[in-house]
């Protein structure tokens, strides 16, 4: 079988089935010793962000779907709780943490630990989860100072461009981890180097808008656990704290051929083949609706607006698009609009400045000239030569930049044959410029350059 491992963010309101004591007592009361933490106090309140009070995840706190990346840190179970009345606990599992963390009260709540115990965390230079030992209330400080609680994702624009990484968990598997796009990876330690080429094999597309299952359903953890989920709600529950699983086939979806739900089929997945087989059908459907809308903003005028918003590692980015379309597109809005003239006016990006981050960046290009095509990796040279990546074969070319000394305007005109011989026949000033982002504009059309140049 194939291990699978989804995220589930904006999919699934997902409910911890929990059994609070009514009466406010403690749960399975047991004499064991544990020392007073401020720790484990701090820990169960940061813990509590992640869920509303009725113990249902709150899905935009919870990008990875995740808790070790999600939270910092997950604890080994079995673990010794104290309450702040001397009495024990022993938790047993996630479930039975968040139980005690929703029956807590102002009078009852838990303020000690039996050190040592084990936690799971994440190292960004290896990209596993690996088993760290606590052993007294020095260490928990560090650990908790480790996790940066006091930073936050806040500012990760809510735009579904999807990223996968890799992840090993600790009993040596690996696991592919979605979010929603790069901001949130970048905020968990990923760079661009992590990010898988094909993030195909987590096929979540924003909530599974084509198909759901039919519960009950059944998997299989890495730890040969068998759980049967019963419900949507419990389905990221019961996954939120597993690295890998095997779904037990057979077992049943119901795809929807619309958005109405108006024609539906129900179909038997017998394997990993069938299952991926039906993934792959809504992620296709879901990204080909999607470049039909912003294909719709070509026919749009260019009027260049511009975006600002903050990575992880706190940059303020700033980046334009031939007009607002393209900015919804790509799920910007009104709020997000700031003068272009900031940071991205062509005044302050020189034609040398073009001209060497065309020559040291990998670019991809589309424009208005030909509608139909998709983004196109080109490669530019200091000798003025241009290799444009096409789908049959390359395509040779010759470019060259100028510089008007009246206006400042900095203008590009290119040399190539057939099919991008309609481009050749237009010169193209320079409207908006950054390191990563050049856009031309001749008359109506427009050109658009995204570069990498990590």
């Amino acid at each position: 079988m194939k291990n699978l491992k989804f995220t589930f963010f904006s999919m699934f309101m997902a409910l911890f089935l929990v059994t609070a004591c009514t009466n406010n007592e403690p749960v399975g009361e047991e004499e064991q010793q544990t020392e007073e933490s401020q720790s484990i106090t701090a820990s169960l309140n940061q813990l509590s962000t992640l869920f509303n009070d009725n113990g249902n995840i709150e899905l935009s706190n919870n990008p990875a779907g995740n808790i070790v990346l999600d939270f910092c840190f997950d604890f080994v179970y079995p673990l010794t709780l104290s309450y702040n009345n001397g009495s024990t606990v022993t938790i047993q599992d996630l479930d039975n943490l968040v139980d005690v963390m929703l029956s807590s009260t102002d009078e009852l709540y838990i303020d000690g630990i039996s050190f040592p115990f084990d936690v799971e965390t994440f190292n960004d230079d290896t990209d596993s989860i690996e088993i760290e030992t606590i052993e007294d209330e020095e260490e928990f400080i560090d650990l908790l100072e480790d996790c940066d609680f006091d930073e936050d994702d806040d500012e990760c624009y809510e735009e579904y461009d999807p990223v996968c990484v890799e992840v090993t968990s600790p009993n040596g598997e690996t696991f592919i981890v979605t979010y929603p796009n790069e901001c949130y990876a970048e905020w968990d330690g990923f760079g661009d180097d992590d990010f898988l080429d094909d993030c195909g094999s987590d096929y979540y597309v924003g909530g599974f808008e084509c198909f759901s299952f039919n519960f009950p359903i059944s998997v299989v953890t890495e730890d040969g656990e068998m759980i049967t989920i019963n419900s949507e709600e419990e389905l990221s529950t019961e996954l939120y704290d597993v690295y890998v699983f095997d779904f037990v086939y057979p077992f049943a979806v119901t795809v929807y051929e619309d958005e109405d739900d108006d024609e539906e089929d129900i179909v038997i997945i017998n394997s990993a083949e069938d299952f991926e087989d039906v993934l792959e059908d809504c992620y296709d459907d879901y990204y080909d609706d999607d470049y039909e809308e912003c294909e719709e903003c070509e026919d749009e005028p260019v009027n260049p607006v511009c975006v600002e918003y903050t990575t992880a590692a706190g940059e303020t980015i700033v980046t334009a698009f031939p007009n607002m379309c393209f900015a919804e597109c790509e799920g910007f809005a009104e709020d997000d609009v700031v003068d272009c003239g900031n940071g991205n006016n062509p005044q302050t990006c020189t034609l040398e400045d073009i001209e060497n981050n065309l020559v040291q960046c990998e670019w991809y290009f589309y424009t208005s000239l030909v509608p139909e095509s998709e983004e196109n990796e080109a490669e530019f040279t200091s000798d003025g030569v241009v290799v444009v990546y096409l789908e049959n074969a390359p395509l040779t070319g010759t470019w060259e930049l100028s510089n008007n000394a009246l206006s400042n305007e900095v203008t590009m005109s290119f040399v190539f044959t057939e099919p991008l011989d309609t481009i050749a026949n237009l010169d193209w000033t320079v409207i908006q410029c950054n390191e990563e982002y050049i856009l031309l504009e001749s008359g109506n059309e427009y050109l658009v350059l995204e570069g990498n140049c990590d």
